[in-house]
């Protein structure tokens, strides 16, 4: 009965643990975590549209592939790739804000401003940038051949065969990519334009605006520098800075989160053994080299292929150069060390000969047999024999060829293909008949260079292999170091004692492609907003390490007092500085610059041409204080000592003019308008950005 008691007192329990079970079975557990996983993927917000991580990664291939067939390349390098991804991104976000405030404002660009941007006078600025639509003569846009894309792209691919209609389709593409590049450029601006014309000039700005512009002065100043005054003789509290800092906090207000970082950089870079190892193996083929009568087998067995072509002289490396100009055939240079490998050359031969010859082709069909190509070559040299152009020849065999033209080579540009020495042995203008990769062709010498001196060098070059001794060595330290220091305590003083390049409390951003210029290591940044403080880690790169720990948080609107407090500081030293030293100066009771230069330590010099409205002035920077005495002061008359951005200056004009030309106030208003037109424009969409909530979450992805 006891028993009995006590399972019903616990019945309330033992019924939810067995609803929870039943539910467990009936819930849609897995549509659930999908709900949860959508509404984490997100790689970035604009006004409350989200952009998928999907989304962004298929803009991101889409410029890739842009990007590949514009510069004609298969892949691309890790910083264009970095590069890619931040415009692709900027981009998407500026196509979202500029779609809801179009539609707002009723701005759009038609198919037919499409067309006139394509077929009209002036083409969209887009389109000079395309290696497609640039004469290979001139390389300048040329209209003509956007033309001729255009009309290539407009075939119908069935009636193409393959790889035609496969190249069409990827041209197509492209031109999809230029079409909505040139819409949103044309929207942008029809934004911007609307925007920065919204503005007017009042009355009293152009009033003011020509008074201010009217006087030009030239000054005589002297300058005593804050940094001639230690800051230890000024003293600044913490109130102070917090003072200035609540008047300017709105220059601090933050976009977007930040993290307090410090880390150091070791360079996996070759041990002194590792560079002995090679030096021993360079001896043992330098042996070789020396003694065996297979020049080509020796330089095959290091990895290295002898070319059997004449090199002129005048293109060699230095040292190379330096070595055959004394060097008798079959003499050795090296080896020695060249940045990180060894190199060593035999001098094989050399001669007077042509460095350069200029050749022509008529190219025949692929895919011929031998004897075919060989009967159609026979037969086309009988036809140029007989008298017929070359050049027509080939125009005619191969429409569009540009008289077979293959342009100036050298022999080393033709020694893989087997026909350097017939080609650069036969005379100017002779006809030669070749098998080039099996096949039967005729190709001309159209021109040759003067003879040059040339050679052929043997080459063994081997670069020297960073061991794995050498790399564990490398870890093991800063495994170590981890281990013994990986705390906020520690970390900044053990790497700074232990002699390592600290970058001690760098502040990044979650845009930031990398840690400085040090490619490769946007892994660090991804690793820093994805962990607390505190946290250590030793990323690993093919060609260094990186030890990182990350310092501190910094969110919130506006960055915390903490983080500038060092640069108020200054300012307020500064400011403090300038009292003191105008205090000082005005105690002794001076009449003249000269004695003032002579006071304050420094010498007279002179700015000229200065007006209120100059923003930089020539030996001195940017002195606003300077701007206001060109135009207030008094010729010939002592100013200061008064504060400036440097230090404390005393100025004498020793001259000014005066522009008496009549005031014209709507000239005045056009040309305001007008300077300010264009800056306006170009912040009106950073404007927007700012004014929309731009919420940026790639790093928790990337």
């Amino acid at each position: 009965m006891a028993a009995l008691q006590k399972i019903r007192s616990k019945s309330g329990l033992l019924v939810g643990i067995i609803a929870v079970g039943l539910l467990a079975f009936v819930f849609p557990w897995g549509e659930v975590g999908t709900f949860i996983n959508k509404m984490r993927d997100k790689a970035f917000v604009v006004d409350g549209t989200v952009v998928t991580t999907k989304e962004y990664s298929d803009k991101i291939a889409e410029w890739e592939s842009f990007q590949k067939i514009m510069s004609n390349q298969n892949s691309l390098d890790e910083f264009t790739t970095s590069q890619i991804r931040e415009m692709a991104y900027q981009q998407m976000v500026k196509e979202k804000m500029l779609d809801e405030e179009a539609d707002k404002l009723g701005l759009a660009v038609t198919s037919e401003e499409l067309n006139d941007m394509v077929y009209g006078n002036t083409v969209a600025p887009i389109l000079y940038q395309i290696p497609f639509f640039v004469n290979p003569e001139t390389r300048q846009f040329d209209k003509a051949y956007l033309m001729q894309f255009l009309s290539d792209i407009n075939q119908d691919p069935g009636a193409l065969q393959e790889p035609a209609r496969s190249e069409i389709m990827a041209r197509r593409q492209i031109w999809a990519f230029i079409q909505n590049m040139m819409k949103y450029q044309r929207l942008e601006e029809k934004y911007a334009s609307l925007v920065a014309g919204s503005v007017l000039v009042s009355d009293t700005e152009a009033k003011a605006a020509y008074e201010d512009s009217k006087n030009v002065a030239n000054i005589a100043y002297a300058v005593q520098r804050y940094t001639t005054m230690t800051d230890s003789t000024v003293q600044v509290s913490d109130k102070e800075i917090k003072d200035l800092y609540d008047l300017r906090k709105n220059n601090y207000k933050l976009d977007t989160e930040l993290r307090k970082v410090s880390y150091f950089i070791k360079d996996v870079i070759p041990s002194d053994e590792d560079y002995a190892a090679i030096e021993e193996e360079m001896n043992k083929a330098y042996e070789k080299l020396k003694t065996s009568d297979n020049t080509a087998a020796v330089l095959s067995e290091y990895s290295s292929n002898y070319v059997d072509a004449f090199m002129a002289v005048s293109g060699l490396p230095a040292d190379a150069k330096n070595f055959v100009q004394s060097a008798s055939v079959n003499d050795i240079y090296g080896p020695v060390r060249e940045g990180q490998s060894y190199i060593m050359y035999k001098l094989m031969d050399r001669t007077n000969a042509a460095d350069s010859i200029k050749l022509q082709i008529i190219p025949l069909p692929q895919g011929l047999d031998a004897k075919t190509s060989a009967h159609i070559a026979d037969s086309l040299q009988a036809v140029i024999k007989g008298g017929k152009d070359f050049g027509t020849v080939a125009d005619e065999v191969l429409p569009g060829s540009n008289g077979g033209e293959l342009g100036w080579v050298n022999e080393m540009m033709l020694a893989s293909a087997g026909i350097a020495k017939e080609c650069f042995a036969a005379a100017k203008g002779q006809v030669l008949k070749l098998n080039i990769s099996g096949q039967t062709q005729l190709v001309r010498i159209a021109d040759k260079t003067n003879p040059v001196p040339k050679v052929k060098l043997a080459v063994i070059e081997m670069p020297v292999i960073i061991s794995d001794k050498t790399q564990n060595g490398i870890d093991n330290e800063l495994n170590q170091f981890v281990s013994e220091n990986g705390n906020l305590d520690n970390f900044d003083e053990a790497a700074q004692a232990k002699g390592y390049g600290i970058m001690s409390n760098a502040v990044i951003s979650p845009s930031e492609m990398a840690l400085g210029q040090a490619t490769g290591t946007r892994q660090v940044i991804h690793w820093a907003f994805n962990e607390k403080v505190g946290s250590v880690k030793k990323f690993d790169m093919s060609d260094k390490r990186v030890v990182a720990i990350v310092k501190k948080e910094i969110t919130g609107d506006y960055m915390p007092v903490s983080e500038v407090a060092s640069a108020l500081k200054q300012e307020l030293l500064n400011d403090k500085k300038a009292e003191k030293m105008i205090a000082d100066l005005k105690s002794k009771n001076i009449s003249s610059l000269d004695a003032y230069a002579q006071a304050m330590g420094g010498k007279v010099d002179t700015v000229n041409f200065v007006t209120f409205q100059t923003n930089n002035l020539s030996g001195v920077g940017f002195e606003p204080m300077m701007n206001v005495y060109s135009k207030l002061a008094q010729v010939n008359k002592l100013e200061g000592p008064v504060k400036g951005k440097a230090g404390v200056y005393v100025m004498d004009v020793t001259s000014k003019t005066e522009d008496n030309k009549e005031f014209n106030e709507e000239q005045t208003k056009q040309t305001l308008k007008q300077s300010s037109f264009y800056q306006l424009m170009s912040q009106a969409v950073a404007v927007l950005k700012n004014k929309m909530k731009v919420e940026d979450n790639r790093v928790r992805f990337w």
